[in-house]
């Protein structure tokens, strides 16, 4: 069987089960919290506007969660310790995946937001949101998946080549140029259908 046609596993680690399910509108306030904490520098709190991004990234989900569109969909991760099972989840990682057009205005599922929480990192969490986003790829129809990485996002794109994806193309922009800011890597992936990958 093929690691990419593996379903994700309750159990990550020994300390904690996994799930993992479709975001609702009751997750939004640790939604947010997991991409803050993942994608915003702490010193957006000593500056004073981490309320703001907060609202800002709050209406956004908001609105996407709602949207009820075909062909898109928020992830969650979910963690239970097994040694405590009474004990309340927590949310710690997320992903989202959407029909965007690409090269020739072909679509592709293009992977966006995957993010956990720093102190859950390295424990397979991120590997099965991208093994359901290959699932939910195929269910739509897919052969193929999307996303892109900063170019000094080194870990980001360890995770990405582990798990099959490639460089498509480095993409310049005048804010790279101009600013020395970091250039996005467009990666792509192929993947199996289940009839392929499950014999």
């Amino acid at each position: 069987m093929s690691k990419s046609c593996q379903l994700e596993n309750s159990q990550v680690q020994s300390s904690f089960a996994l799930k993992i399910r479709i975001a609702q509108p009751r997750d939004l306030k640790e939604l947010v919290e997991v991409l803050s904490r993942s994608f915003y520098p702490s010193q957006t709190t000593m500056l004073g506007i981490q309320p703001l991004l907060r609202l800002g990234i709050t209406e956004d989900i908001r609105g996407r969660i709602r949207s009820e569109k075909p062909n898109y969909r928020c992830l969650v991760a979910f963690t239970t310790p097994t040694t405590f099972p009474n004990t309340p989840r927590t949310l710690v990682g997320t992903v989202e995946l959407a029909l965007r057009n690409q090269v020739m205005a072909k679509q592709i599922p293009y992977i966006s937001n995957l993010a956990v929480i720093p102190e859950y990192r390295r424990q397979g969490i991120a590997r099965q949101l991208l093994l359901r986003c290959e699932r939910i790829a195929r269910e739509w129809g897919f052969k193929e998946l999307s996303l892109h990485v900063l170019e000094n996002n080194l870990a980001a794109q360890q995770l990405y080549f582990s798990n099959g994806y490639k460089l498509q193309k480095i993409e310049h922009s005048l804010s790279s140029w101009l600013f020395k800011q970091p250039k996005r890597l467009f990666l792509a992936k192929e993947i199996e259908n289940l009839e392929q990958c499950c014999d």
